[in-house]
C-alpha cells in the first residue's frame, strides 16, 4: 500500500483507541512561511476537534479559534472533513485565511484548544503532515527551518501528536535536519521489501511495458545483479530503480547483445557489466561538486576507510579531525546530497550514519 493509505489505517486504529483525528492532511508547500504553516496546523487542530466533538463548538477556546481560522467559502466545492469513513457534517473550502499576526495570538489559542482536548474524554489529537516528497531540496530545507522555529509553540503540546510519512531523504531533510526537531520525533524505518518481491515487481513491470505481447520478455538486469544492488541500497527501492535505470540506459546496445545467426540474442546484464558503469558515473558526479570539494574529500576519506561500516558524529570527528559543529554540518550536507543516510535512533544511543547506495557503488 502507499504511505497515505498506511497512515489512514493507523488513524483508524487510533480513533478506536480514543484519539481524535480525521482523514485531513496538512500539506507542506514550497515557499511556506512560519505563519502560513502554523495557520494550517491550527486550522487542522480546530477542524479535528470540531468533527470529533461537535458539542465543543460553543466553548471559549473554539470561539477564539474561529477568529484566527477562517474556513469555508461555501459553494467552492471544498473537500468534506470526515472521520475515516463516517461522513462529517462540516464542509470547508480550500482557502484558510490566517491574519498576519497569527503567530502573536495563535500559540495561546492552540494551547487553549489542547487544554480543551485534555479536559475531555479524548486521549489526544493526531495530525498528519504531508507532501514532503514533492518539495525541492531547497524547499525541504526551508520546511525544516520552519519546523525548528515553530518547535516550542507547535510540537511540544502534551497530547498533540504528529505523523510524518515519507522517503528516507524527505524525512531526513524536513524532520531530521535539525537536532531540535529530530529530538521530538521517533523515526520508524519500515522493513524493506523482500528481494523475492522485488524480482516479482520487476517482472510485472517488464510484462506491462513490453511492446509485443507475443514475444518473451528478456529481463534487462540479471537477478543476482538486482539482489546485489538492492543490498547496497539497504532496501531503498527508489534508489535501486534509479541505479538500474541509469546503468541499463548507458549499456543499451553495448552489452548484453550476442550475435547468434541472423538475429542478435539479448541477455540480461550482469553485475560485472553494470557496476563499473555506475561507479564511473557516480564518481564523476561526486568530482563535479563545484564548491563542495571539502565534502567530497571527507566522503572519500570515509569511503576508503570503511565503506560498509557505520559511523557516529564522534567517530567521524576523529576520522576527519574536525570539530563537532563541523561534523554536524558536513553530515547534514552529505545527507542532503544523497551520499549519507542517517539510521533511525535506537533509544538514547547516538545516531548512526552509513554510506548510501550511491556512495557504496563509488567506493566498493
Amino acid at each position: 500500500m502507499g504511505k497515505t493509505t498506511l497512515v489512514q489505517e493507523l488513524k483508524a486504529s487510533l480513533i478506536r483507541d480514543g484519539y481524535l483525528t480525521t482523514d485531513e492532511l496538512i500539506p507542506v508547500f514550497a515557499g511556506d512561511t512560519a505563519d502560513s504553516l502554523f495557520g494550517r496546523i491550527l486550522a487542522s487542530l480546530y477542524d479535528t476537534t470540531l468533527v470529533n466533538r461537535p458539542h465543543s463548538h460553543g466553548s471559549q477556546a473554539m470561539q477564539d479559534a474561529q477568529l484566527l481560522v477562517r474556513v469555508a467559502k461555501f459553494g467552492t466545492g471544498g473537500a468534506s472533513v470526515s472521520v475515516l469513513g463516517v461522513g462529517g457534517g462540516v464542509t470547508k473550502g480550500t482557502a484558510v485565511i490566517t491574519p498576519k499576526d497569527i503567530l502573536f495570538d495563535g500559540p495561546r489559542v492552540m494551547r487553549d484548544l489542547m487544554s480543551l482536548v485534555r479536559g475531555s474524554d479524548a486521549r489526544g489529537v493526531v495530525l498528519h503532515l504531508n507532501n514532503l516528497e514533492n518539495l525541492s531540496e531547497a524547499d525541504a530545507k526551508g520546511a525544516g527551518e520552519i519546523l525548528r522555529s515553530l518547535r516550542d509553540i507547535v510540537l511540544m503540546h502534551d497530547g498533540l501528536h504528529y505523523v510524518v510519512a515519507g522517503t528516507t531523504d524527505a524525512v531526513n531533510a524536513v524532520v531530521n535536519q535539525h537536532t531540535q526537531v529530530r529530538s521530538v520525533f521517533d523515526t520508524l524505518m519500515l522493513e524493506p521489501m523482500a528481494v523475492t518481491d522485488v524480482h516479482h515487481m520487476l517482472v510485472e513491470r517488464y510484462n506491462y511495458l513490453r511492446a509485443d505481447p507475443d514475444r518473451q520478455v528478456v529481463r534487462p538486469v540479471a537477478d543476482p545483479a538486482v539482489a546485489e544492488f538492492y543490498a547496497l541500497f539497504r532496501g531503498d527501492l527508489r534508489g535501486l530503480l534509479k541505479a538500474l535505470d541509469e546503468g541499463v540506459g548507458q549499456l543499451i546496445g553495448l552489452a548484453g547483445v550476442e550475435p547468434t545467426g541472423t538475429v542478435p540474442s539479448v541477455r540480461p546484464l550482469s553485475l560485472d557489466e553494470l557496476r563499473p558503469v555506475l561507479r564511473h558515473r557516480y564518481a564523476a558526479q561526486l568530482a563535479s561538486l563545484l564548491g563542495e570539494r571539502v565534502r567530497a574529500e571527507q566522503l572519500t576519506t570515509w569511503g576508503r576507510t570503511d565503506p560498509a561500516g557505520t559511523q557516529t558524529q564522534k567517530s567521524l570527528r576523529q576520522l576527519w579531525k574536525i570539530s563537532q559543529g563541523s561534523v554536524s554540518s558536513a553530515l547534514t550536507q552529505l545527507t542532503t546530497l544523497g551520499y549519507v543516510v542517517a539510521l533511525p535512533k535506537v533509544g538514547g544511543q547516538p545516531t548512526q550514519y552509513v554510506l548510501s547506495g550511491v556512495s557504496r557503488l563509488i567506493f566498493g
